[in-house]
């Protein structure tokens, strides 16, 4: 997809930051951050998950086991010109890196969520719709508002306009499977950040994480913004919050 290729930038510096797209879409949802963090001197990695940036089909055809692997062979990548890394997440990308930090075991300098998706709101509707409608078709087409004030992206987002039932049930499962349950082995400093009005996900998302991650190190940011990104205007505080978060860390 035009607009959604991958994100390297090489600063010869020490510290690496890998960042994770959302569930259906590209590094493009980076781009603000990738140039914000690139200008402090930072390296920088977005990948394109697997399944993602080329067509719904080609998604369908991937699994939970093709996206974690798609993480694991970004951070390896990044490891050969960094030696601290952190790992941002946005949205589906966040659990990404949760699951990336809890396999690392602490070999993470720290974890950025943004928009971690733990509870959707209409969580237990969305998944009867999902269970009825995967009976009748293979694609579930994101309606018009939660395309444009987003349900993983903006509108000057490159992302899917559909997305596979399957990978839809495969997405839940793995909240509940895999980030859910494995919280408490996570020990990486992490700063927890979501939108005061996210029309996604539900914000007792944030109070499940902190009371449950293993980490001594968190915190939770709250950035003005009633979307469901990380673009535009209400996220100047957060690049900065980040920034303040990596230096911390990195004393």
């Amino acid at each position: 997809m035009k607009g959604g290729e991958q994100i390297s930038i090489n600063n010869s510096s020490k510290v690496g930051v890998l960042m994770l797209h959302g569930f259906s879409s590209t590094p493009r949802q980076f781009k603000e951050l990738s140039a914000f963090l690139s200008e402090k001197g930072f390296n920088i990695l977005a990948p394109v998950i697997s399944g993602h940036g080329t067509s719904p089909e080609d998604m369908m055809k991937t699994s939970p086991e093709d996206w974690k692997k798609s993480t694991m062979d970004a951070y390896l990548k990044l490891k050969n010109s960094s030696e601290s890394i952190f790992v941002i997440g946005n949205s589906f990308g966040s659990n990404l890196a949760l699951w990336l930090a809890k396999e690392l075991n602490g070999n993470l300098a720290g974890v950025i969520t943004l928009g971690a998706p733990i509870f959707l709101r209409f969580h237990n509707f969305i998944k009867f719709r999902l269970f009825t409608y995967g009976r009748f078709k293979k694609y579930y087409k994101k309606p018009l508002r939660v395309y444009k004030a987003d349900y993983t992206d903006m509108l000057d987002e490159v992302s899917y306009p559909v997305i596979p039932v399957k990978n839809l049930n495969e997405f839940i499962n793995f909240l509940e499977q895999e980030t859910t349950p494995n919280l408490h082995k996570i020990k990486t400093p992490i700063l927890i950040a979501y939108a005061t009005v996210d029309p996604v996900i539900h914000p007792k998302s944030a109070k499940y994480i902190f009371q449950n991650i293993g980490s001594e190190k968190k915190e939770i940011f709250w950035f003005d913004s009633n979307r469901h990104s990380i673009l535009g205007k209400g996220c100047e505080n957060l690049f900065c919050k980040i920034f303040e978060f990596i230096k911390e860390q990195n004393v």
